[in-house]
């Protein structure tokens, strides 16, 4: 079935923000962010041999996780007005591209990331998803690779995720992760998790009873009392703060693998992107004659008028005539200097048997060029038996232009 890739949209750009050095183009447009995410794309996609792109990105409006929770992501910081800039940037170079961006209200990107990676993973898809939100990883299985670009100073490493892997960084299983973050809270995204719980009790309670549920039907066993005592008294925050972390993979979304299918990212389109944004080192992946097709496309127009259609027609047939007229007097002309040519030497050999030795230059004083009339050399040519009236034309101007070299 192939290899999908999804893409984290503003996770991946946020990053590329603050890990790629300030840029900007000519005219003082902010472009790291761009530059970083494009760069990471094109790596994963050849490193994946992929099929199929899609791209998600979170939508300014509420999300059902703002219902549960008015404070949800409430400490969060304005996004920076450098960054702010190149988001609309980005979609409108995936959309030259033809990469599909997802998009759905109501919910995050996440959980589009999530519910189409668990829809395409079930149709045996292999799924690749690249994102810097370490929530992602509770997708990770057996068909679903959670890949994690880490960016500094223009240098990206990726780091990948599969089952085995979260559980040896983490000692927990995907499925487990979401319960960790819903203990220990979350400040990025403004999930209270339980008071006195912190990453390493988190850890250890998961664990040991392998969910928040399990953790507190077994209350009076849990270690240590401090942590004990939070959870009895905050179970209920416990239990909200992980419904807040758990991705939706169920939501409705329209998603079309047949759309998703790579083709050739390097467009004409995305091509003068790319001139805009003055990124030399993309613009070589577009080929050597990518300049040449876009112009060309510039001069191309749909006629939908027969009227119209006939005047061009007319035009085309008119040019053609004109070019196969030139043609013929270019023939000509050429036919009529080698005449000419042939003429000069004529010219002075009857001039050397009518007694005439001297150099044209030499004789200038005695008879000079200019005397040499088109009556004289008819005599000297024999009348019209050796040259042409055209040629004899022709061989008068060249005499003419000798004449003026030698004053």
């Amino acid at each position: 079935m192939g290899k999908l890739v999804l893409i984290d949209g503003h996770s991946i750009l946020n990053r590329a923000f603050y890990g790629v050095p300030e840029l900007t183009n000519s005219k003082g447009l902010h472009t790291n962010a761009v530059y970083g995410f494009l760069n990471i794309m094109f790596r994963v996609i050849e490193d994946e041999g992929a099929d199929y792109l899609a791209v998600a990105f979170d939508l300014k409006e509420p999300t059902f996780r703002h219902k549960m929770y008015a404070a949800y992501k409430g400490t969060r910081k304005p996004m920076p007005q450098e960054l702010h800039e190149q988001v609309p940037v980005m979609k409108e170079v995936l959309t030259a591209m033809g990469v599909p961006i997802l998009t759905k209200a109501g919910y995050e990107a996440d959980d589009i990331l999530g519910t189409i990676a668990k829809r395409c993973a079930a149709e045996g898809v292999e799924v690749s998803i690249v994102s810097g939100d370490r929530d992602l990883l509770q997708l990770a299985d057996t068909h679903i690779k959670i890949r994690m670009p880490r960016t500094s100073k223009g240098t990206t490493e990726i780091r990948d995720y599969y089952p085995e892997d979260v559980k040896a960084e983490y000692q927990v299983t995907p499925i487990e992760f979401i319960d960790v973050k819903a203990l220990m809270g979350d400040t990025s995204d403004n999930i209270p998790g339980v008071p006195s719980i912190g990453e390493k009790t988190a850890t250890s309670l998961i664990t040991t009873y392998g969910s928040i549920e399990n953790a507190y039907a077994h209350i009076d066993e849990v270690k240590p009392p401090r942590a004990q005592k939070a959870l009895r008294e905050h179970y209920d925050m416990a239990q909200m703060s992980k419904d807040l972390a758990t991705i939706r993979i169920n939501c409705e979304i329209g998603f079309s693998l047949e759309e998703a299918k790579l083709d050739s990212l390097y467009t004409p389109e995305a091509y003068q992107y790319m001139k805009q944004l003055e990124f030399k080192s993309i613009l070589q992946k577009f080929g050597e004659d990518a300049f040449a097709s876009s112009e060309m496309e510039k001069s191309f127009r749909l006629v939908n008028d027969f009227g119209e259609a006939q005047v061009i027609f007319d035009r085309a047939q008119r040019a053609e005539e004109i070019a196969e007229r030139a043609e013929r007097a270019a023939r000509r002309a050429e036919a009529a200097q080698a005449g000419a040519q042939r003429a000069e030497a004529q010219a002075h050999s009857a001039a050397e048997n009518a007694g005439y030795t001297q150099e044209p230059s030499q004789a200038k004083d005695e008879w000079g060029i200019r005397e040499w009339s088109v009556y004289t050399l008819r005599e000297l040519l024999g009348a019209a038996s050796l040259i042409n009236e055209d040629e004899l034309m022709v061989l008068q101007d060249i005499l003419m232009s000798v004449s003026d070299r030698q004053r």
